[in-house]
């Protein structure tokens, strides 16, 4: 029942965005600026404003958890690069593969179908946790170090995803009301951000051209869907974290490769095809692992 109910509708939409991409190639750049800038704050903004939950005590368990969860991840990297001999630009794509999970595109709408609106709550907050590893970390991986992490992060900072939640948060803290004339439209626009999402996620694959060198393809999809979530359950028990938030840590940490990663690894000539073709088969396997995971947690 879990597959059918909780997995299977994530897939089915990212089905549509892969045939679609097939069948017309529309314009993608615009299609996925569209989503940025619009839908998804939106999304951000109604789910944060609609939430009656305490989220504060979250955030500081969000951030240690977001921290030490990078770091093992890197470091296991890192050690599996040494041992297999990776030259700087496979190791650089190995990297970005494994540390780098899809919080967005797929854990959104995935923690929405598990654990609803309280869920996607917490989701929201872990989103943007992860979010400044995969926009500051991620670069200075692909870059091999060329780049800065503080350039980086200041480049984030503009996403429109993080206004949204500064004035979430502004409406939150001083219990300002929207009117329904405003409310409405938000709520209606954000609501369409959940399948754009997943239908970008298709789009993305059917565009994925895959690589030869599948040997750290298999073994960085491995790590990112059976070594992580063993982590991140650890993490959760050593950090006392129970309940919904500990749920929402687990599955949303245990999502397929994130596509923003590859699109560093083409600027920066990282093996892109190793990148692109660990998000392909990481997503495609975790209908399987989440579907298990969701049974056990």
């Amino acid at each position: 029942m879990i597959f059918f109910n909780i997995i299977m509708p994530v897939f089915v939409i990212i089905f549509f965005g892969f045939i679609f991409q097939k069948l017309k190639n529309p314009d993608f750049k615009s299609i996925s600026d569209f989503t940025l800038y619009f839908l998804t704050p939106c999304l951000i903004f109604k789910g944060l404003v609609n939430s009656k939950l305490n989220l504060s005590h979250f955030i500081t368990d969000g951030i240690i958890f977001m921290v030490c969860l990078t770091a093992s991840l890197w470091f296991i990297s890192f050690i599996v690069e040494k041992l297999l001999k990776f030259d700087s630009l496979k190791s650089s794509a190995f990297s970005l593969s494994t540390i780098m999970m899809n919080t967005g595109n797929f854990g959104i709408p995935l923690i929405l179908f598990a654990y609803g609106q309280d869920g996607f709550a917490y989701a929201v907050i872990n989103l943007v946790l992860f979010t400044f590893p995969l926009g500051t970390l991620a670069v200075f991986i692909a870059s091999k170090g060329k780049s800065s992490i503080k350039n980086s992060l200041f480049e984030i900072l503009k996403v429109p995803l993080f206004h949204a939640i500064i004035l979430a948060t502004i409406f939150r803290h001083f219990n300002i009301a929207l009117p329904d004339v405003i409310l409405k439209p938000i709520n209606l626009i954000g609501d369409a951000a959940i399948p754009a999402l997943l239908m970008l996620l298709g789009m993305q694959l059917a565009r994925t051209n895959l690589g030869s060198d599948m040997k750290p393809v298999f073994i960085a999809t491995f790590i990112r869907l059976l070594v992580s979530p063993i982590i991140a359950i650890l993490l959760c028990n050593l950090l006392g974290i129970t309940g919904l938030p500990y749920k929402v840590l687990v599955i949303q940490t245990s999502t397929p490769s994130a596509i923003i990663p590859l699109l560093y690894a083409v600027n920066y000539n990282s093996r892109p095809d190793i990148v692109a073709s660990v998000i392909f088969f990481s997503t495609i396997f975790s209908a399987a692992t989440l579907t298990i995971l969701l049974a056990i947690i």
